[in-house]
């Protein structure tokens, strides 16, 4: 492992600008101080809410030396950096707040690149509810900042999300820019996620089938008819879609229910199907994921050559992550292209 270069395509930060303004909002998600000195409890509903203390809010918001000396500890040459949740796209009723702090946070992510460029690249926040201030901040991003991509999240203010056609003109500018969408989870808007908070509506399941469902949504949407050389990528070992391959066709290959006279009027009329997608749009992460078995049966189903290394530092442990591929029984060339080389394909090398 010592001998390949490693780049982590998910690894997060915050900034304090905006948990300053998390504290001030009255909507969901907002901040408020827990019991424990300098910890905080994020609320992203009633029901569902996430617990910081201050070790892990100063891990989260360094983007500097000594995130660069845990890389090192571990054997980690780069890191591309995206804002956490809840993200910037959360926060579509202010539009001034949402544009001025994604501007900012892009711009401390930019500093900390210029600063370390040999072991920082950047995905783009961008506040989408103002779309035409988010296709500016876009091309901002990857044409001025020298940013690789943009990370949005799986839902936006009031349950919206990409397949909405007011969010077509970022898809739009993503494709002509060449850049991947990083497609990361948040809390589902569904209230029914919210019934045992977190451990329901979080990493276990509802962040998961959060970004699945807009995946779904954005394929049945049309939106890679329109857009074809969309690139999406899929953390957590592809957020379930791979377990679903040849499911997510049902409405096409059915023998039954699919051939049924008059279905075909109810069934949207795609150029590709939805499995072909997913197989030739987009690429899976390893982020949060530690089952052998499991790597190694999305690695038979997505190909070796739409694999990427991720962490999801600091929400996961960067040892456990690293040391968890390190051992895998990858053959050297998978873990080459899983590790740096399909990296590449973005720009980074």
């Amino acid at each position: 492992m010592s001998k390949i270069k490693t780049i982590d395509f998910e690894a997060h930060f915050y900034n304090h600008a905006t948990f300053q303004y998390l504290q001030k909002r009255k909507s969901y998600p907002n901040l408020i101080p827990a019991k424990d000195p300098g910890a905080y409890i994020i609320k992203f509903s009633e029901k569902v809410h996430l617990y910081h203390d201050q070790d892990f809010i100063d891990r989260l918001c360094d983007i500097g030396e000594e995130r660069i000396k845990i890389m090192d500890k571990d054997g980690l040459d780069m890191q591309v950096l995206s804002f956490s949740t809840p993200g910037l796209d959360s926060f579509g009723s202010d539009d001034r707040a949402a544009i001025s702090l994604t501007r900012q946070a892009n711009d401390e992510l930019a500093d900390a690149i210029k600063r370390h460029p040999d072991r920082f690249k950047g995905f783009a926040a961008i506040a989408p509810n103002n779309v035409k201030e988010g296709v500016k901040e876009l091309e901002r991003a990857i044409t001025q900042l020298g940013f690789v991509g943009w990370l949005t999240h799986s839902n936006f203010e009031n349950g919206r999300y990409l397949d909405d056609k007011k969010y077509w003109p970022l898809l739009e500018a993503a494709e002509s820019l060449n850049i991947p969408i990083y497609l990361h989870p948040t809390v589902p808007p569904m209230e029914a996620f919210g019934k045992y908070g977190f451990s329901l509506a979080g990493p276990a399941m509802g962040f998961e089938f959060d970004v699945a469902f807009c995946m779904m949504r954005m394929i049945l949407g049309g939106v890679f008819d329109q857009f074809p050389r969309l690139t999406i990528i899929l953390g957590h070992l592809g957020e379930t879609m791979p377990y679903l391959l040849e499911r997510l066709d049902y409405s096409w290959t059915n023998k039954g229910v699919a051939r049924a006279p008059g279905f075909n009027k109810f069934r949207p009329n795609l150029r590709r199907l939805p499995s072909e997608v997913l197989l030739e749009n987009t690429y899976v992460s390893t982020s949060g994921r530690f089952n052998e078995k499991v790597l190694q049966f999305v690695i038979n189903v997505m190909g070796e050559d739409r694999m990427l290394l991720a962490t999801d530092y600091p929400y996961e442990s960067l040892p456990q992550s690293m040391d968890f591929i390190k051992n895998s029984q990858l053959s050297h060339s998978a873990m080459e292209k899983l590790c740096f080389r399909n990296a590449k394909n973005f720009g980074i090398t």
